[in-house]
């Protein structure tokens, strides 16, 4: 008889064992599947370890613990490999997730399904060495052509080279144009089980040369990695929202470590956090986009001024009208616009009361269908617009806030209108676009042989490798700024640079073809993303950083409660807060963590829930978290590395 050490593939919570004991009549080896009983219900689990009997009868005679037996054997043959362990305990020791979770999060879809047989090979731990990550800042258009000389390389050792994307919409560009001369496979949750077993096969036999897929692919059975690119590497879809939530950029580091394989980070801009490595000599910059032209701002509150009550300013408005004139036939005009919608929300001008969504605590943003509707962004619940004030009965309603695509689209239908023009305009937002099929249409039509213009939100980023414009606007610069939060710049920064990867070939002679209107043209945020000389930015921030123990000299942990009540979910804050102080100041704790007080979400409400954070700011010094996080509740979230502290 043989006691069993299994991880079960669900979750447990964090501060209770991940690791538990049942015994057979067999040895199992490390890797199979079974089925145990735990709290009246079957679920599976992955062995790790066998030991007979006679080794423990002595410790459970002591502990007076009575083993369960485990159900059934569901494969006789171990089926997860000893890579796939160490990342799955190494995502739940950084990340401060459920081990079963994690390992679950990792496993292919078509784990013991039938017609899918997986055959291990026995991995050889030789030592290995981890390279020094570059960072590579690059022009989309250029970005294939400055990682070709490092994937020949890999490829003639004889390695497998992966690259990572963020999302599925520039798959196919990279697949176009590496298949050509290599083998490549893709690898993404859209694909089917037959499929993505396919291209596990191929990648595990060393079939595949090139891997090329979302952060999905980090999980495939690597013959022999010697390189991992990971691009855009600021792109937020690379943080998972799900349990466990890791950042895939962490995450792709640790793998590459794993196989000893070379790491590159491809990213338009440097990037704060990334700025202090390479200073600090922790990663190795390959800069090749090089010094731009400031790019044009124009100050809004002076057209008001001159009379100019439009959201297009006289000068873009000229600089359209001159791009699609009759003699350019194929010209393209891009507006970004950060707002989808019609016009902002809608305020009494009586009481100052905004309609919120009962459910989010939100604004209602105001849209237009056939008629104008309230919509919440968050739950996507809709209303009719009120003829008066809910509070005060007043008939003053009006809306602010900044245009939204709508607006946009009716502003410059009437712009065409008046100017005798008939071209297509089109709207890039997910109110417009429900498919991938509609998505195509928008896209495709483009691409075609003829002016147009594309209203778009961040959306259109995902396709800035294969769609060119000529001329690009930012009606409301001032609206990307707007966000209490410590990377709102960064974002700036960084989609600014994004939006020139749209123009022509030598973007940073074409710089003068891309426009920022904005309030507020002293804005130093503003002027610096005009520039595009980020070094003194980075240094000032990091100056900031110091003082404040925010990233890179502290890892940010969000702690969140949603109830119901608000009443409630405020008072567990408050608890749990005053706990953690009080741990802290027991232990010594207060120079290494620094704790930012309970505050209620930046959306305090959301789909019926009120949610409150705890932030603590870890120094890197002090590496036993789990000592502090222990007294955290299971119906906590814990969110480490957050995308956002509000």
């Amino acid at each position: 008889m043989f006691i069993i050490e299994v991880i079960p593939l669900t979750i447990l919570p964090s501060n209770v064992p991940q690791i538990l004991s049942y015994f057979f009549y067999s040895k199992l080896q490390k890797g199979v599947i079974v089925e145990i009983s735990f709290n009246n219900r079957r679920i599976r689990a992955v062995v790790i370890a066998s030991a007979p009997l006679e080794n423990q009868k002595i410790l459970l005679k002591k502990t007076g613990f009575q083993l369960k037996k485990i159900s059934r054997v569901i494969n006789e043959t171990p089926q997860i490999s000893d890579s796939l362990f160490k990342i799955a305990l190494w995502i739940s020791r950084y990340y401060y997730a459920p081990l079963g979770y994690c390992l679950k999060t990792i496993l292919p879809s078509f784990l013991l399904k039938r017609g899918y047989e997986i055959n291990l090979d026995k991995e050889i731990n030789s030592e290995i060495v981890a390279q020094k990550p570059l960072l590579l800042l690059s022009d989309a258009k250029e970005t294939l052509d400055n990682i070709l000389p490092f994937i020949k390389k890999s490829i003639k050792e004889i390695g497998q080279v992966v690259l990572i994307i963020p999302d599925t919409s520039t798959l196919e560009y990279f697949y176009e144009n590496l298949s050509v001369n290599y083998e490549v496979v893709k690898v993404h949750s859209g694909l089917s089980n037959k499929n993505l077993y396919e291209s596990w096969k191929k990648i595990k036999s060393g079939q595949a040369e090139i891997i090329l897929g979302t952060r999905q692919t980090l999980f495939m059975p690597f013959k022999n990695l010697k390189l991992l690119i990971v691009d855009d590497i600021l792109h937020e879809f690379y943080k998972s929202d799900m349990t466990p939530k890791y950042n895939t950029p962490n995450l792709a580091k640790t793998i590459a470590d794993l196989h000893g394989a070379k790491t590159i980070f491809i990213s338009p801009i440097t990037g704060v956090e990334n700025y202090y490595y390479i200073k600090n000599k922790k990663y190795d910059l390959l800069d090749k986009t090089g010094k731009r032209k400031p790019l044009k701002i124009i100050n809004m509150i002076s057209e008001i001024k001159s009379g100019n009550f439009s959201i297009f300013s006289q000068e873009f408005k000229d600089q359209i009208l001159q791009t699609i004139n009759l003699s350019n036939q194929n010209k393209k005009i891009l507006i970004f616009s950060p707002r989808r919608g019609h016009s902002g929300i809608l305020v009494c001008q009586n009481c100052g009361y905004s309609i919120k969504c009962k459910d989010c605590g939100t604004a209602f943003h105001v849209h237009k269908t056939t008629d104008l509707v309230l919509i919440c962004h968050h739950c996507s619940r809709s209303l009719k617009i009120p003829q008066n004030c809910p509070n005060c009965n007043s008939f003053q309603l009006k809306t602010v806030g900044p245009a939204g695509t709508q607006k946009i689209y009716d502003e410059l239908q009437r712009i065409m209108m008046i100017n005798n023009f008939k071209i297509p305009i089109l709207i890039l937002d997910t109110d417009v676009i429900k498919n991938e099929t509609e998505e195509k249409e928008i896209l495709d039509e483009m691409k075609s042989p003829r002016t147009s213009i594309l209203i778009a939100t961040q959306m259109i980023f995902s396709h800035r490798y294969d769609i060119k414009f000529d001329l690009i606007g930012v009606l409301n610069t001032d609206s990307l700024v707007n966000i209490p939060d410590f990377r709102t710049e960064e974002r700036l920064f960084y989609q600014t640079e994004k939006l020139l990867d749209f123009l022509p070939a030598n973007r940073h002679g074409q710089s003068k073809n891309m426009t920022l209107q904005t309030y507020n043209p002293e804005n130093l945020t503003i002027l610096t993303a005009s520039d595009g000389d980020y070094k003194d930015f980075y240094e000032k921030e990091l100056g900031i950083r110091r003082i404040f123990f925010y990233p890179p000299y502290s890892k940010l942990i969000k702690l969140t409660f949603k109830h119901k009540y608000q009443d409630k979910a405020s008072y567990e804050a408050r608890i749990l807060s005053q706990k953690l102080k009080t741990v802290l100041n027991q232990l010594g704790l207060n120079p290494k963590i620094k704790l930012i007080d309970s505050y209620p979400s930046f959306i305090e409400k959301e789909k019926g829930l009120f949610a409150y954070n705890i932030i603590l700011k870890i120094l890197p010094e002090f590496e036993n978290i789990r000592d502090i996080l222990k007294y955290v509740p299971s119906n906590w979230s814990i969110d480490v590395d957050p995308r956002s502290i509000i």
